[in-house]
Protein backbone atom coordinates (compact mmCIF):
# COMPACT_ATOMS: atom_id res chain seq x y z
CA UNK A 1 0.00 0.00 0.00
CA UNK A 2 1.27 3.65 -0.84
CA UNK A 3 1.11 6.93 1.52
CA UNK A 4 -0.30 9.72 -0.60
CA UNK A 5 -2.06 12.89 -0.05
CA UNK A 6 -5.07 14.60 -1.38
CA UNK A 7 -4.26 17.73 -2.99
CA UNK A 8 -6.37 20.76 -2.04
CA UNK A 9 -8.63 21.99 -5.01
CA UNK A 10 -8.66 19.63 -8.23
CA UNK A 11 -11.23 17.10 -6.48
CA UNK A 12 -15.06 16.41 -7.89
CA UNK A 13 -15.93 15.27 -4.33
CA UNK A 14 -14.82 13.39 -1.67
CA UNK A 15 -16.14 12.01 1.77
CA UNK A 16 -16.06 9.36 4.78
CA UNK A 17 -17.19 6.69 5.07
CA UNK A 18 -18.20 5.49 8.92
CA UNK A 19 -17.87 1.93 8.89
CA UNK A 20 -14.02 1.91 7.89
CA UNK A 21 -13.12 5.42 8.56
CA UNK A 22 -11.16 5.44 5.05
CA UNK A 23 -11.81 8.37 2.42
CA UNK A 24 -13.11 8.50 -0.48
CA UNK A 25 -12.02 10.59 -2.97
CA UNK A 26 -12.99 11.02 -6.62
CA UNK A 27 -10.89 12.84 -9.33
CA UNK A 28 -9.03 13.36 -12.75
CA UNK A 29 -5.79 11.70 -13.01
CA UNK A 30 -4.47 15.03 -14.21
CA UNK A 31 -5.68 16.55 -11.36
CA UNK A 32 -4.38 14.47 -8.29
CA UNK A 33 -1.17 12.87 -10.24
CA UNK A 34 0.01 11.95 -6.38
CA UNK A 35 -2.98 10.05 -5.40
CA UNK A 36 -3.78 8.27 -9.06
CA UNK A 37 0.11 6.92 -9.07
CA UNK A 38 -0.85 5.43 -5.76
CA UNK A 39 -4.16 3.83 -6.75
CA UNK A 40 -2.35 2.49 -9.48
CA UNK A 41 0.94 0.90 -7.50
CA UNK A 42 -2.36 -0.41 -5.41
CA UNK A 43 -3.51 -2.04 -8.13
CA UNK A 44 -0.94 -3.62 -9.44
CA UNK A 45 0.46 -5.00 -5.94
CA UNK A 46 -3.12 -6.03 -5.69
CA UNK A 47 -3.22 -7.66 -9.01
CA UNK A 48 0.47 -9.10 -8.73
CA UNK A 49 -0.58 -11.68 -5.82
CA UNK A 50 -2.79 -13.48 -8.49
CA UNK A 51 -0.46 -12.97 -11.53
CA UNK A 52 -2.80 -11.20 -13.92
CA UNK A 53 -0.90 -7.42 -13.45
CA UNK A 54 -1.26 -7.98 -17.00
CA UNK A 55 -4.62 -7.43 -17.42
CA UNK A 56 -3.85 -3.61 -16.17
CA UNK A 57 -2.28 -3.29 -18.81
CA UNK A 58 -0.31 -0.62 -16.74
CA UNK A 59 1.93 1.16 -19.08
CA UNK A 60 -0.99 2.06 -21.16
CA UNK A 61 -3.29 3.71 -18.72
CA UNK A 62 -0.45 5.47 -16.11
CA UNK A 63 -0.75 8.78 -18.15
CA UNK A 64 -4.53 8.84 -17.09
CA UNK A 65 -5.53 9.93 -21.11
CA UNK A 66 -7.84 7.13 -21.12
CA UNK A 67 -9.66 7.40 -17.54
CA UNK A 68 -12.47 9.81 -16.89
CA UNK A 69 -12.11 10.19 -13.18
CA UNK A 70 -11.20 7.43 -10.57
CA UNK A 71 -11.86 7.25 -7.12
CA UNK A 72 -8.70 6.64 -4.69
CA UNK A 73 -9.68 5.42 -1.16
CA UNK A 74 -7.34 6.40 1.88
CA UNK A 75 -7.70 5.22 5.17
CA UNK A 76 -6.77 7.26 8.33
CA UNK A 77 -2.83 7.26 7.86
CA UNK A 78 -3.52 8.12 4.44
CA UNK A 79 -2.68 5.08 2.54
CA UNK A 80 -4.40 3.77 -0.71
CA UNK A 81 -6.27 1.10 0.20
CA UNK A 82 -9.16 0.44 -2.79
CA UNK A 83 -10.21 1.94 -5.49
CA UNK A 84 -11.88 1.81 -8.87
CA UNK A 85 -11.65 4.34 -12.34
CA UNK A 86 -14.11 4.94 -14.89
CA UNK A 87 -13.52 4.89 -18.30
CA UNK A 88 -16.35 6.74 -20.83
CA UNK A 89 -18.89 7.80 -22.02
CA UNK A 90 -18.20 5.16 -25.24
CA UNK A 91 -19.08 7.05 -28.53
CA UNK A 92 -18.57 3.72 -30.28
CA UNK A 93 -18.74 0.37 -29.56
CA UNK A 94 -15.44 -0.66 -30.34
CA UNK A 95 -14.48 1.85 -27.38
CA UNK A 96 -15.67 -0.95 -25.10
CA UNK A 97 -12.54 -2.61 -23.78
CA UNK A 98 -14.91 -5.65 -22.56
CA UNK A 99 -14.98 -6.69 -26.30
CA UNK A 100 -10.94 -7.86 -26.25
CA UNK A 101 -11.70 -10.22 -23.18
CA UNK A 102 -13.96 -12.43 -25.12
CA UNK A 103 -11.89 -11.26 -28.62
CA UNK A 104 -14.46 -13.37 -30.37
CA UNK A 105 -14.98 -16.24 -28.37
CA UNK A 106 -18.52 -17.49 -27.40
CA UNK A 107 -20.36 -14.82 -25.98
CA UNK A 108 -19.03 -11.88 -28.10
CA UNK A 109 -21.85 -11.17 -30.38
CA UNK A 110 -24.43 -10.92 -28.01
CA UNK A 111 -21.74 -8.63 -25.37
CA UNK A 112 -21.93 -6.58 -28.90
CA UNK A 113 -25.21 -6.06 -28.95
CA UNK A 114 -25.63 -5.37 -25.18
CA UNK A 115 -23.07 -2.60 -25.67
CA UNK A 116 -25.05 -1.02 -28.84
CA UNK A 117 -28.28 -1.37 -27.40
CA UNK A 118 -27.37 0.97 -24.68
CA UNK A 119 -24.68 2.93 -25.63
CA UNK A 120 -27.01 5.95 -27.10
CA UNK A 121 -28.03 6.73 -23.77
CA UNK A 122 -24.53 6.71 -22.10
CA UNK A 123 -22.72 4.13 -21.80
CA UNK A 124 -19.40 3.88 -19.05
CA UNK A 125 -16.98 1.03 -18.22
CA UNK A 126 -15.24 0.57 -14.38
CA UNK A 127 -12.52 -1.27 -14.76
CA UNK A 128 -8.94 -2.13 -12.12
CA UNK A 129 -11.44 -2.08 -8.76
CA UNK A 130 -9.66 -3.54 -5.90
CA UNK A 131 -9.73 -3.46 -2.08
CA UNK A 132 -6.28 -4.08 -0.32
CA UNK A 133 -6.29 -7.48 1.68
CA UNK A 134 -4.21 -6.02 3.70
CA UNK A 135 -5.99 -3.45 4.97
CA UNK A 136 -7.75 -4.56 8.15
CA UNK A 137 -11.09 -3.19 7.17
CA UNK A 138 -11.65 -4.25 3.74
CA UNK A 139 -14.86 -5.88 4.81
CA UNK A 140 -16.09 -2.93 5.25
CA UNK A 141 -14.43 -1.03 2.20
CA UNK A 142 -15.80 -3.90 -0.22
CA UNK A 143 -19.43 -2.94 0.09
CA UNK A 144 -18.51 0.71 0.67
CA UNK A 145 -16.32 0.78 -3.00
CA UNK A 146 -19.53 -1.39 -4.74
CA UNK A 147 -21.47 2.31 -4.17
CA UNK A 148 -18.78 4.41 -5.82
CA UNK A 149 -21.13 3.60 -9.08
CA UNK A 150 -23.75 5.76 -7.89
CA UNK A 151 -21.60 8.66 -7.29
CA UNK A 152 -19.87 7.82 -10.72
CA UNK A 153 -23.23 8.00 -12.46
CA UNK A 154 -23.88 11.23 -11.10
CA UNK A 155 -20.48 12.60 -12.02
CA UNK A 156 -19.97 11.29 -15.53
CA UNK A 157 -23.94 11.81 -16.58
CA UNK A 158 -24.91 8.37 -18.57
CA UNK A 159 -27.46 6.04 -18.20
CA UNK A 160 -25.36 2.46 -18.00
CA UNK A 161 -22.05 1.07 -16.64
CA UNK A 162 -20.35 -2.09 -17.70
CA UNK A 163 -18.08 -4.27 -15.79
CA UNK A 164 -16.66 -7.38 -16.24
CA UNK A 165 -15.94 -9.81 -13.31
CA UNK A 166 -15.06 -13.18 -12.10
CA UNK A 167 -18.06 -14.85 -10.77
CA UNK A 168 -16.71 -15.53 -7.17
CA UNK A 169 -16.96 -11.15 -7.25
CA UNK A 170 -20.47 -10.85 -8.94
CA UNK A 171 -22.17 -10.90 -5.55
CA UNK A 172 -19.90 -7.95 -4.41
CA UNK A 173 -21.39 -5.35 -7.40
CA UNK A 174 -24.73 -6.97 -7.45
CA UNK A 175 -25.25 -5.75 -4.11
CA UNK A 176 -25.24 -2.23 -5.27
CA UNK A 177 -28.01 -3.06 -7.79
CA UNK A 178 -25.74 -4.81 -11.35
CA UNK A 179 -27.23 -7.20 -12.92
CA UNK A 180 -25.11 -10.53 -14.51
CA UNK A 181 -25.55 -10.25 -18.43
CA UNK A 182 -26.99 -13.44 -18.83
CA UNK A 183 -27.17 -13.91 -22.52
CA UNK A 184 -23.20 -14.00 -22.90
CA UNK A 185 -21.15 -16.75 -22.08
CA UNK A 186 -19.00 -16.27 -19.94
CA UNK A 187 -15.42 -16.75 -20.73
CA UNK A 188 -11.72 -17.94 -19.28
CA UNK A 189 -10.21 -14.50 -18.70
CA UNK A 190 -7.39 -13.31 -17.32
CA UNK A 191 -6.81 -17.14 -17.64
CA UNK A 192 -8.59 -20.62 -16.89
CA UNK A 193 -8.78 -19.97 -12.91
CA UNK A 194 -11.70 -17.26 -13.84
CA UNK A 195 -14.89 -17.44 -15.34
CA UNK A 196 -15.80 -13.69 -16.12
CA UNK A 197 -18.97 -12.61 -16.75
CA UNK A 198 -20.55 -8.87 -17.86
CA UNK A 199 -22.26 -7.14 -15.47
CA UNK A 200 -24.93 -4.14 -15.99
CA UNK A 201 -26.07 -1.16 -13.96
CA UNK A 202 -29.36 1.01 -15.11
CA UNK A 203 -29.19 3.96 -13.29
CA UNK A 204 -32.85 4.22 -13.75
CA UNK A 205 -33.60 0.86 -11.57
CA UNK A 206 -30.25 0.68 -9.90
CA UNK A 207 -31.61 1.59 -6.46
CA UNK A 208 -34.53 -0.62 -6.13
CA UNK A 209 -32.37 -3.76 -7.19
CA UNK A 210 -29.72 -2.68 -4.03
CA UNK A 211 -29.71 -4.33 -1.10
CA UNK A 212 -31.31 -2.24 1.55
CA UNK A 213 -28.10 -1.74 3.65
CA UNK A 214 -26.68 0.63 1.12
CA UNK A 215 -29.46 3.30 0.90
CA UNK A 216 -28.77 5.62 3.92
CA UNK A 217 -25.19 5.02 3.55
CA UNK A 218 -25.83 6.43 0.37
CA UNK A 219 -27.52 9.30 1.64
CA UNK A 220 -25.42 10.31 3.83
CA UNK A 221 -22.43 10.32 1.39
CA UNK A 222 -24.16 12.13 -0.53
CA UNK A 223 -24.39 14.69 1.47
CA UNK A 224 -21.17 14.63 2.55
CA UNK A 225 -19.95 14.73 -0.92
CA UNK A 226 -22.04 17.85 -1.53
CA UNK A 227 -20.70 19.39 1.30
CA UNK A 228 -16.80 18.66 0.15
CA UNK A 229 -17.77 20.80 -2.59
CA UNK A 230 -19.72 23.83 -1.00
CA UNK A 231 -18.05 23.59 2.86
CA UNK A 232 -20.31 26.89 3.66
CA UNK A 233 -23.42 24.89 3.44
CA UNK A 234 -23.90 22.94 6.82
CA UNK A 235 -25.10 19.31 6.19
CA UNK A 236 -28.87 19.40 6.03
CA UNK A 237 -29.33 22.73 4.83
CA UNK A 238 -31.43 22.82 1.36
CA UNK A 239 -29.26 24.35 -1.84
CA UNK A 240 -30.21 26.96 -2.89
CA UNK A 241 -32.84 27.25 -5.76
Amino acid sequence: MTTARMRQGGVLGHYLDPASGARFVYARPEDQPELWNAYLDGAAENYRRFGVEHVLEYDDIRTGAGTTLFVAVLDRSGQVVAGVRAQGPYTDVDDAHALMEWAGRPGTAALREGISARIDEGLLELKAGWVSADSPDRHALTPALARTVFHIFRLIGVRYALCTVADHAVRRWQSSGAQIGQDVAPVAYPDPRYRTVPIWWDRETMLAASDASHLLLLAHEQEMFELSLNPDVRPGTPAAA
